[in-house]
């Protein structure tokens, strides 16, 4: 599969350095794919249209655990529903199990049959064309949507503000023409393998004259199709050129191609993309550094890393505010001054934008205090170190001056000292994340108390450990000093 990106807001492309590190810090992000988060409880419905002048069948498709929440969810609306529903909702069931997105409400608007004779070529044309039958109807569809089905489903319903839109072939047209004539009606605009040359490429035309024009507030645009012939003869070409020259600021757009597919298996893949795409940035939404905290001596540069896979993570170094056309970060930064350092990831939506905090800062190397008498008889704590009681208290030996990493997974009421200082401990906000601490220690002993009270059923593994790094840049996760 080839992608192609024109975008102002472009996919991170990540590069090959640092593998080991990432499958490393994978722990943040990795997860169980269950049976939970799935779409199974779904609900027949009907609903009359007075801008059609008929009745059109609808089915609503909800979270499993819907009516066990208060969650007010996202509404995704399928149309040519009777074909590309299933395939939507197993792809949504596949990227909310793997965490790339939240649930939502997945309403399937099939196309209405009268004698055989399926209506989308009516209902997704915005003109009449002498080539497509009883076409030119989509400002009928559009009302529909606008002022019967959609209220409806908000009524109904617990939904969120935001909703998006799934179309293919014609129902991509009809897409766009909605993008065009009411941008704020939905957030996403998904669409597959649209036929955009229809009526001699009316729509590549009429978004060349209002795209400037209009306004949109951060709308979502993913278009996903087939490479070759098709993309000229389809006016995909013509459609992207067109994008590339005007889609303003607040417009999000992404253009893939895909090689070797059909015009229907071309589906599959722009369903997939444009819902990653739609929610770029949920996966990373709490995302932060690694190193979480500690200090940094001047001069003795750091490496941190950021888990910029299916992410947007742009960073400045002189402590400005960084935007969407900063710097990528591309795994990792080096630094020796974390101080100037922000960055910020983005999501096309801009609702999952946030800022990663900095909890590191410059400083000088920390030196071991003078063994007391009643602490000399603490045990030397090594690699066969076990906890006693739910705690951890020794003398570890730091056997050279250089950095030293502390790795735990906090449960409430967990705490780390060294030397009496505190330098982990549970936060109600973060719940149970993965800290890693990095220190400059000077060659000495010093105290070291991990605090661990009960542990809860559903509380994770500590996974406490004492590394240490030659230069602050290596392959410090090799090195364990202690680990429990």
């Amino acid at each position: 599969m080839k992608l192609r990106n024109y975008s102002k807001v472009s996919v991170t492309t990540l590069s090959t350095k640092n593998r080991t590190m990432r499958l490393f810090f994978c722990f943040l992000f990795l997860v169980t794919i269950s049976v939970e988060a799935q779409h199974t409880t779904s609900t027949k419905d009907s609903i009359y249209s007075n801008s059609l002048g008929e009745l059109r069948k609808i089915e609503i498709i909800l979270p499993d655990n819907y009516a066990a929440d208060t969650t007010h969810y996202d509404v995704w609306y399928v149309i040519d529903g009777e074909w590309n529903t299933h395939t939507f909702t197993n792809i949504f069931n596949f990227l909310v199990a793997i965490k790339f997105a939240p649930q939502a409400i997945i309403v399937n608007v099939p196309n209405r049959y009268v004698n055989g004779f399926n209506l989308r070529d009516r209902d997704f044309t915005p003109i009449q064309s002498k080539d497509v039958d009883s076409s030119g109807g989509a400002d009928k569809f559009l009302a529909f949507f606008e002022k019967e089905l959609m209220p409806y489903i908000n009524r109904k319903y617990r939904v969120s503000s935001e909703s998006g839109l799934f179309g293919t072939s014609l129902g991509g047209v009809f897409a766009f023409y909605t993008l065009l004539q009411r941008p704020d009606l939905f957030r996403f605009y998904t669409l597959g393998d649209p036929a955009f040359q229809f009526g001699d490429r009316h729509l590549v035309r009429m978004a060349a004259q209002k795209l400037k024009s209009v306004q949109f507030r951060n709308t979502v645009l993913n278009i996903g199709g087939r490479s070759g012939f098709s993309y000229g003869d389809m006016a995909r070409d013509a459609m992207d050129s067109m994008l590339k020259a005007n889609a303003p600021s607040g417009l999000h757009w992404h253009s893939a191609l895909y090689d070797n597919e059909t015009h229907g298996s071309s589906v599959f893949k722009s369903n997939y993309d444009g819902l990653k795409y739609a929610y770029l940035g949920y996966y990373v939404r709490n995302a932060r550094y690694q190193p979480t905290g500690g200090i940094v001596v001047k001069g003795r540069p750091i490496r941190l890393f950021l888990p910029t896979d299916n992410a947007e993570i742009r960073y400045t170094q002189d402590g400005s505010l960084p935007n969407r056309n900063s710097a990528l970060v591309d795994d990792h930064l080096i630094t020796d001054d974390p101080s100037g350092i922000r960055a910020i990831s983005f999501s096309p939506g801009g609702r999952y934008d946030h800022e990663l905090p900095m909890n590191l800062r410059t400083g000088d190397y920390l030196t071991p205090e003078k063994m007391l008498r009643a602490t000399r008889q603490l045990p030397k704590l090594d690699l066969q170190s076990k906890p006693v009681n739910g705690q951890l208290t020794g003398v570890v030996a730091i056997p050279r001056d250089g950095y030293y990493v502390f790795q735990l997974t906090p449960s409430e009421g967990t705490q780390l000292y060294l030397s009496d200082s505190l330098w982990i401990q549970y936060n109600p906000a973060d719940g149970h994340v993965r800290q890693t601490v990095i220190l400059p220690l000077r060659k000495g002993n010093y105290i070291l108390k991990l605090l661990h009270p009960a542990k809860k059923a559903d509380d994770p593994s500590l996974n406490f450990g004492l590394y240490s790094s030659e230069n602050g840049q290596d392959d410090w996760w090799r090195n364990p000093l202690v680990k429990w």
